[in-house]
């Protein structure tokens, strides 16, 4: 099982450095490896099979990859949650899955004292029943696990409306690693920020940055501060983070007097990267970026861009492509048919290989929802350019369809993004006596600009039915912990 096989590998190569760091502890590849197994065993006493599913409910820290490295190796399905979930939600989780235990940090476990009656484990990290786990066991035999086994139920950000469950084998996870270590070519001297969260498909990241001995430094959640404070203190030399996170950082009190020199690679996803934050960065950090798009569905991170394709800093009227989809997986454009459209032709991006899910826990029917003849549908429209690159336009279900004219909010967004003032931008479709939708912008900006000067501005950017209707000036625009918009609550 490919999991074990990265643990004995590392062990075996690099068994003096270090891991994972947290703002805890520390642990090297022995370590690591050696309470893997020690905590495999320590589950199994505890009744944990294979086959069964054990959530997990905490915020970064190494006992949270512990568990799921330990759990795979018994042939138990680690299931993620979003530790900021509401009471319901968790328990929904839990229910859907038929999970048999929760581990995780007492504070959040505390705040959930009724889960499902299925659950007949409760564990906390920070206690010291977990610590003895396995400690006094004796040897014991732990099974053999093939690849095609499910090890994961990893829940979607659910940006459109409820998570669902992805089952992934370990399959999938070397499918996409091994992928990666071609594209992207990471080294052992590797120490990565991770400010994304492990509880969804951002953790393959980490993972496949692990699979080349790298070092992991995780964050209990991403403020500004601990990011920059962590790339100075552990010397990374990558940073794993979104766009709006990125923006927040250089933005940050003190960030101009954090040693960054370090870093040598920005990895950034989940969102379109602003060209203004784009040029700071670029001025800022001195560091090479590269472009990060995955999908939980597909495996995790199947496209990327690397720094040597990435535009000059001023090009102001430049859009980053997403990159090629790394070897061993396919991606095309499509029609509503299914057929495959020739280069730069706006579609539907689909995706197959060896990555791609096992399907959604036990909801076949949304499973056929998103398969095409084989293919996975990412939901997401763009086109294939003559050297092989996606590019994305915007989400199927974000779509303006104005008096028959298609309408990309994307587009308007990076429109508005270009004034000065403003400093966050969404926009969706509102409906329409004349015209059936129209757009509606929502606009952070600086205090005095008005709409006027917003719609005056794009004006001079974008055709008249590409405009938006009106303006609305909000605090803050809606994102999930990946840093995507949460568009339905504009909506509502």
């Amino acid at each position: 099982m490919w999991l074990t096989q990265l643990l004995e590998r590392n062990r075996q190569c690099f068994p003096g450095r270090t891991a994972l760091v947290d703002e805890r502890r520390s642990v090297t590849w022995a370590e690591f490896h050696d309470r893997t197994v020690e905590l495999a065993r320590g589950l199994a006493e505890l009744g944990i099979e294979r086959g069964d599913r054990v959530a997990v409910l905490s915020k970064d820290r190494v006992e949270v990859m512990e568990s799921y490295f330990a759990l795979a190796r018994l042939g138990a399905l680690f299931v993620p949650l979003n530790h900021s979930l509401a009471v319901p939600e968790v328990a929904g989780i839990v229910e859907r899955v038929g999970a048999v235990a929760v581990l995780g940090e007492s504070d959040l476990l505390d705040r959930h004292p009724e889960l499902p009656a299925s659950v007949r484990i409760r564990m906390a990290f920070d206690k010291p029943a977990f610590g003895a786990l396995g400690t006094a066991s004796p040897e014991r035999e732990l099974p053999q696990v093939p690849d095609t086994d499910p090890i994961a139920v990893l829940h979607t950000s659910a940006t459109t409306g409820q998570a669902k469950g992805v089952t992934v084998d370990s399959g999938s996870f070397r499918a996409i690693a091994l992928g990666w270590l071609v594209m992207a070519r990471p080294t052992d001297d590797i120490v990565l920020a991770n400010c994304c969260p492990l509880y969804h498909g951002s953790m393959v990241v980490s993972l496949t940055y692990m699979a080349a001995g790298a070092t992991v430094v995780l964050m209990p959640g991403f403020t500004p501060q601990r990011a920059l404070s962590a790339v100075e203190r552990h010397r990374a030399t990558h940073l794993w983070t979104v766009p709006q996170m990125l923006r927040f950082m250089l933005q940050a009190k003190g960030s101009h007097r954090t040693d960054l020199s370090s870093l040598r690679e920005v990895l950034y996803g989940a969102a379109p990267m602003p060209l203004d934050v784009y040029a700071e960065a670029v001025r800022r950090l001195g560091c090479g970026f590269r472009q990060v798009y995955g999908m939980t569905e597909v495996g995790g991170p199947f496209v990327t861009l690397g720094p040597d394709e990435h535009p000059a800093p001023g090009d102001v009227t430049a859009r980053i492509p997403c990159g090629r989809v790394v070897p061993g997986m396919s991606a095309r454009a499509v029609d509503g048919g299914g057929r495959e459209l020739p280069h730069g032709e706006i579609g539907e991006i689909v995706v197959r290989g060896p990555g791609v899910m096992q399907g959604y826990w036990n909801d076949p029917e949304a499973t056929r929802e998103i398969t095409l003849d084989g293919w996975i549908r990412t939901g997401d429209l763009g086109f294939v350019d003559d050297e092989g690159r996606i590019h994305l336009v915007d989400r199927t279900k974000d779509v303006i369809i104005r008096a028959g004219q298609n309408v990309y909010p994307s587009e308007i967004e990076r429109a508005l993004m270009t004034h000065p003032a403003v400093r966050d931008a969404a926009v969706v479709g509102t409906p329409d006596e004349d015209y059936g939708e129209v757009p509606l912008a929502y606009v952070v900006v600086e205090a005095g600009t008005g709409a006027a000067e917003l719609l005056g501005h794009v004006a001079g950017l974008l055709a008249p039915y590409k405009r938006p209707r009106r303006v609305e000036f909000i605090e803050q625009v809606p994102r999930n912990p990946a840093g995507k918009i949460v568009k339905k609550l504009l909506r509502a």
